[in-house]
């Protein structure tokens, strides 16, 4: 292989740019050929590969130790991490700490998502890697550690797609220094700047790539920490989500972030920019799940395990049903803790949620019983109070006479005046309604040509009128009057059957009792009972003279 050289660096150490591109545009089993040529490990992805083949065979003038990349100068990160084919801009700590990630990382293994699962030691030891502070519980070192993967996220363990297409390639005059070298200062975040000499090719490259002159993302106080949080809280955030979609407008900006607010005040960190910035990215992976659980749910079972699941569902539908009832009564308004509740009891049911057709159908459930209790809460107040008034007045309607039904249908017409009848007599006695409203109520009501006085009429409109006092907030629910638990008859029906038991007995051939026999019958009773206590005393009386003669 021809070699094409260029040097860097006040060293002015030799750079191998023929054999660089082609490792950048190596494929993963021709970057393992070459491993296994240079006596290297073929391990780890292709990414982790070709950047331990470069650091060997390309760069392997320098030390990529941890002592090493915390001894280099700023204008060499600089250039060693373009010719990684990664960012190079930032402060000279961020560019350390860019270099040994990308030597020795995984993004897929080390992220925010992923140090959760670390040990306090392993936190510590990256504490240390990246020049943070070490004190504190783990907790306390894993929101600092956050906040460095997430400065640094999609900056490192991945070369320039344009490096890897070929559609850029480093050429041999790259670094060279022609002529006069124009002055550059590089953006410094953490170190004051400092005036570096780079070549007018490279000034050029990176004046003309726009991922390298932006300013560097950096993370405020406490944002690694809130991260941290977010994660734990990833659940509940879905859920969120989740009810957002319903009936916001991801499109619409406004309504996006009068969502992210309303997080803000759920204890959400918004406050901090890498928040908000994962917050936007968790709905748009929401925005494609639903999308896909929307087209699932209208489509056949597309593979065997897809059907086993949906099979699966349906055999425990009414049992998720009843507990979905229990969450949402021990939840009350809380409608994301639900569905998280409700997300868990699907889970020990032995749901499949990772399936698209699954977890839309589960959630889709229940979306529906949430609606339906809302359309129940929703319900007009005044017609809802004048609904059960109204079932009070024809409850066992069937046993009213036509007169009682009369009067009730009256009621039922004029139900706004009678109303406001009950509001003006409950508010004038301050909250009472005992009897003296209860003559109130149906002495105005006959002036105005009602009959409520009537004994099947008078206890319904009673027990209608309390209940909508109760509905209003003047009085109590105790204070309702209750219906009567059993049938109250007057004077005329008692005759009415008392005649009836006389014509029954007539017919059986005995004759109905009349007030003399009866009279007879207790007088003889009183005879029979003197005679009977006549015989009692003298068998006392023989006792004792017994008695007494034994003494």
């Amino acid at each position: 292989m021809e070699r094409e050289d260029y040097t860097i660096g006040e060293w002015g150490l030799a750079i191998n740019t023929e054999l660089l591109n082609s490792l950048f545009q190596a494929k993963l089993a021709e970057l393992r050929d070459l491993a296994v040529e240079n006596n290297l490990p073929k391990t780890g992805n292709v990414e982790q590969l070709r950047a331990k083949l470069i650091a060997t065979l390309v760069l392997n003038q320098f030390d990529f130790t941890d002592s090493g990349i915390h001894k280099m100068q700023n204008n060499d990160l600089t250039e060693v991490l373009g010719l990684f084919g990664v960012k190079k801009s930032g402060s000279k700590k961020a560019k350390m700490r860019r270099l040994w990630l990308h030597l020795n990382g995984d993004p897929k293994k080390l992220n925010v998502s992923t140090i959760g699962d670390m040990t306090r030691e392993d936190l510590h030891a990256l504490c240390i890697t990246f020049d943070l502070p070490r004190s504190g519980n783990k907790n306390v070192l894993m929101g600092r550690v956050a906040g460095v993967l997430s400065s640094e996220e999609n900056s490192w363990g991945k070369v320039k797609k344009s490096l890897r297409t070929g559609q850029k390639t480093l050429g041999a005059n790259v670094g060279v220094p022609t002529g006069d070298p124009a002055p550059v200062t590089p953006v410094e975040v953490i170190v004051p700047p400092v005036i570096v000499e780079s070549p007018p090719e490279l000034v050029e490259e990176i004046l003309d790539t726009p991922t390298q002159t932006t300013t560097p993302v950096t993370l405020d106080e406490g944002a690694g920490e809130a991260l941290v949080r977010l994660e734990s809280r990833k659940a509940e955030l879905t859920s969120h989500l989740r009810e957002f979609l319903l009936i916001g407008r991801e499109q619409d900006e406004d309504d996006v972030s009068a969502f992210i607010e309303d997080l803000g005040r759920l204890g959400f960190g918004i406050e901090h920019e890498a928040v908000r910035g994962q917050i936007l990215d968790e709905l748009q992976q929401m925005i494609q799940l639903k999308q896909q659980e929307d087209s699932a749910r209208s489509a056949l079972p597309g593979s065997w395990r897809e059907k086993q699941a949906l099979r699966q569902l349906e055999d425990a539908r009414s049992n998720l049903l009843d507990r979905l009832d229990e969450i949402l009564e021990n939840r009350g308004g809380e409608i994301a803790a639900a569905r998280v509740d409700f997300e868990n009891a699907a889970l020990d049911a032995g749901l499949d949620l990772e399936l698209a057709a699954i977890s839309g159908r589960v959630h889709g459930l229940f979306d529906l019983q949430v609606s339906l209790r809302a359309s129940e809460t929703e319900l007009d107040p005044v017609t809802a109070r004048r609904h059960r008034a109204m079932e009070t007045l024809y409850r066992r309607s069937h046993e009213l006479s036509d007169e009682a039904m009369a009067q009730l249908g009256k009621i039922e017409t004029q139900m706004e005046a009678f109303e406001r009848v009950v509001e003006t007599i409950v508010r004038r006695s301050e909250g009472e309604f005992g009897p003296t409203e209860h003559a109130l109520l149906v002495r105005f009501l006959e002036r105005r040509g009602w009959d409520p006085n009537q004994p099947e009429v008078r206890p319904r409109l009673l027990a209608a009128a309390g209940i909508l006092a109760a509905e209003m907030g003047y009085v109590d629910a105790a204070d309702i009057p209750s219906l009567p638990t059993s049938i109250s008859l007057d004077a005329e029906k008692v005759s009415d059957v008392v005649d009836s038991m006389r014509e029954i007995l007539t017919e059986m051939g005995r004759a109905p009792p009349t007030i003399e026999s009866v009279t007879s019958v207790e007088v003889t009773g009183q005879l029979e009972t003197d005679r009977v206590k006549s015989k009692l005393d003298a068998a006392d009386a023989l006792l004792r003279k017994l008695n007494r003669g034994d003494n």
